[in-house]
Order: C-alpha cells, then structure tokens, then sequence
C-alpha cells in the first residue's frame, strides 16, 4: 500500500511538473510574441527593429545621404521667447527613399535622456525635398499625447536627432537659455536658442543663375527681452588686395526682436565703382575673379562676425560641413542648388 501511495506521489509530480513547464514555454511564446510586436516588427516603425532607436549608415558609397534643408531647419526649431513653448515647424528634409512613409524626430537632453518623439509622414515636393509632416507627438516620459507646443522653459542642452525605420539620418544639437530684461517696466525674463543661428549664414542668388542680385543671408535677434534698434553694414572685401567688392544697403534701419529672424541683405556696389553707387551687385560680378574673400558684418558699430570664402573656377567653393561627400552626413549642411553656406570665424 505504501509502494502505491509513493508511486502516485511520483506520478503526481511528475504532471504537475510538465504541465508547469508546458505553461512556463508558453508564457515564454507570448512574451516573445510581445517583444517582437513591441519591439518594431513593423518596419514602418520610426523606433527602428527591436524597439531600439536606430543607427547612422555606415555606407560610404552613397553619394546624396538623406538629410534636412538647413535653412528650414533654422527656420523650423521655434522656441517662442516669452513662455519657452516648441515646435518643430515646416522642416524639408532631401533626399528621402521613394519608399519612405514615415519617420520622427526625438527630442533629447544632451546626455541622452529621450524627451519628445515627433512623429512625421513625407509630403513630397520637388525633388529631393519634402515637407516632414509632423502629426503625432507623444511625452516620452508619460506616454501621453502632446497636442500643441513643448515645454522648454528649463535651460540646458538639447538634441534633435532625425530617423527613419531603419537609420538615424540627422541631428542637431542647441541649447535654451534664459535672458533677463533691462527694463524693469518691460515683459521681464524671456527664453532663446542658441545654435548654429549663432554663427552660420549663407550667400544666395536665386537658381544658381549668375546675373541674378548676391544676397547675404542671416539670423539675428536683440539678445534680451526688448527690442533692439540697429544699424547693420555689411563689406565684402578680396583678401589679395583688399578690394571691397560690395555692400549692402546701409541707409536702412533695422528692429531686432527676442526670436530668431532670418534677414535677408541684398548687396549693392560700393561707391567708387564704375557704376552708380546702390546699383544691385550681380554673382556674377564676384564670380569674375577668383580668391579668398572676407565678409565682415557690423551691427551698431560693433563686429557681430567675420565668414571666409573662395571663389574658384568662377564659382563659390564648398568647405567643412557644406562639402558634399566630406563632412559628416549627421551634421552636413544642405543648402541646394543656390545656397553657400559659412561659419563664423
């Protein structure tokens, strides 16, 4: 009697101990099940496979790298001054696959803590450029739905990296900062970028067509919370002889607010020259002889900063983040077909 009792003890544990294992590897099925679906299975997800964010391209041989139009994108990181609320507005990426449907940007402070996710689908424009069409954004540390702006209103650096399913094509690093007011009876502190808004600017005649007007363009902003009243001169001078080549319009007056604003300076003939002195300079005109040549900004007779370039062959050369094939395609700076862009010096 014994012997039986044992034997079915045995018997006992043994089914138990199955039918433990067998609902154990079914759990270990669904939770496999889940982690692939959690994890990007779908590759039209933005996270990348295996839910993680993914990498840089490593292929060289890619001669146009997607990447963004760095005049939208200056143009599109909005951080309005007086409540610190962000956007992303109307950034053109280029050079997107055709059979891209979708990706997102990830907001991030810059020792990598994830923010924000901005997820876009591609309304194409001419090629290669098209509108990211921004129609979710979700709060990475809640999971919930953000319908309008961002909060940025706590200062530090950020990080905006740009992806599609399976790459992360671009990024762009920038900060916020707070300013105080000089007039007690003004609107008080206010919040600003700072970035490449800081430093870059380009020169631009519409088309790449040589007998169109040379065109400096820039951002610029009163660096506080009111607006700053300026006079702006711009020189372009050749490096070998010291020529100044043109100017802009020096006679008009200028209102620098808290937020960015991209000026547009067209440039004029300096008096001296064969023609009437204002008469609109042609690319053409700079493109006539070859060198180094140094632009000089003042902004209410101070240096607001100098911007070195070359003219070779007769056209305006490429350098650093502007060089195709060269700089980094994360940090390479798109400007097209008409577009020479410079850094501060």
């Amino acid at each position: 009697m014994a012997r039986k009792l044992t034997l079915l003890v045995v018997l006992s544990v043994f089914a138990s101990t199955a039918a433990n294992a067998q609902f154990g590897g079914l759990k270990d099925k669904l939770k496999g099940a889940v982690k692939e679906k959690a994890g990007g299975s779908d590759k039209s997800s933005p996270t990348g496979l295996s839910g993680k964010r993914p990498a840089a391209s490593k292929d060289k041989s890619r001669k146009y790298h997607p990447g963004v139009s760095y005049a939208s994108l200056l143009e599109g990181v909005k951080l309005l001054a007086r409540d610190g609320k962000f956007r992303l507005h109307h950034i053109q990426a280029t050079f997107l696959p055709d059979d891209c449907q979708g990706g997102c940007v990830v907001l991030r402070t810059a020792d990598g803590t994830e923010l924000v996710q901005f997820d876009w689908k591609p309304d194409r424009l001419k090629k290669p450029y098209a509108l990211l069409n921004i129609h979710k954004i979700t709060d990475l540390k809640t999971g919930e739905k953000i319908t309008a702006f961002v909060d940025m209103s706590k200062p530090g650096d950020y990080v905006l990296d740009f992806y599609l399913p399976e790459e992360h094509f671009y990024t762009y690093p920038f900060s916020v900062k707070k300013a105080g007011s000089d007039d007690p009876f003004g609107g008080g502190d206010c919040y600003m970028t700072d970035g490449d808004w800081l430093t870059c600017g380009y020169l631009y005649y519409p088309d790449a067509k040589p007998g169109q007007s040379l065109h400096w363009k820039i951002w610029l902003r009163s660096g506080k919370s009111e607006e700053l009243d300026a006079k702006v001169r711009i020189a372009i001078k050749r490096d070998t002889d010291g020529d100044l080549v043109c100017t802009n319009r020096e006679s008009t007056n200028y209102s620098f607010s808290a937020d960015w604003v991209r000026y547009d300076f067209d440039m004029v003939f300096p008096e001296g020259k064969e023609v009437p002195h204002g008469t609109y300079f042609k690319a053409k005109d700079l493109l006539a002889t070859d060198g180094a040549y140094t632009l000089t900004m003042i902004v209410n007779d101070e240096e607001h900063g100098v911007w070195k370039f070359e003219v070779a062959d007769g056209k305006l050369k490429y350098k650093g983040r502007t060089a195709r094939g060269e700089a980094d395609p994360l940090t390479f700076i798109e400007g097209g077909r008409d577009a020479w862009w410079y850094e501060k010096e």
